[in-house]
């Protein structure tokens, strides 16, 4: 093992005589002076309102995620209450009924699902259609008119498209 020059192991601290002062840190009192930035009156006040913002948000997040576990817990007893009162049969006739509403809730689901598909890939080859209405020109005055020109002249190479006139 290396030998720092105290004559110690080089992982010891080096040992100190009673004539020298241990080093302390300046920094470290200076900075237990400083605390905290002092924030002013109109930041401690939007930092208040941010905190009780949050906490808010916080207790409506929780008492909706409650109402929705009672709500689920409702429906259930509900439904276990309604299979508990009937024979056998009808108990087979509502187990089958719940189970082809929903697979045509999941059938239909599915049916939005590709036909949004195919809209979106038809779009995306195709590419889309704007028509860009200006029947409320001659309610603007000059500056907004020259304002509208403007934007519809920077959406013109951004979507590709070319300008054409309805009458």
């Amino acid at each position: 093992m290396p030998e720092s020059p105290s004559g110690g192991d080089a992982g010891a601290p080096p040992l100190t005589t009673g004539m020298e002062k241990p080093q302390t840190d300046q920094n470290a009192a200076e900075k237990t002076d400083a605390g905290p930035p002092v924030l002013s009156k109109n930041a401690q006040k939007k930092l208040a309102k941010q905190q009780r913002f949050e906490a808010k948000k916080a207790e409506k997040k929780a008492a909706a995620k409650e109402q929705k576990r009672r709500d689920v817990e409702r429906k259930r007893k509900e439904w276990e209450e309604s299979l508990a009162g009937v024979s056998e049969e009808e108990r087979a006739k509502l187990l089958e009924s719940r189970r082809s509403v929903r697979k045509e809730r999941m059938e239909k689901r599915s049916l939005e699902k590709e036909s949004k598909r195919e809209r979106l890939t038809i779009a995306r080859e195709q590419g889309q259609n704007v028509v860009v209405d200006l029947e409320f020109s001659h309610l603007m005055n000059p500056n907004e008119i020259h304002s509208l020109v403007q934007q519809v002249r920077s959406l013109t190479p951004i979507l590709g498209f070319t300008l054409r006139r309805f009458e």
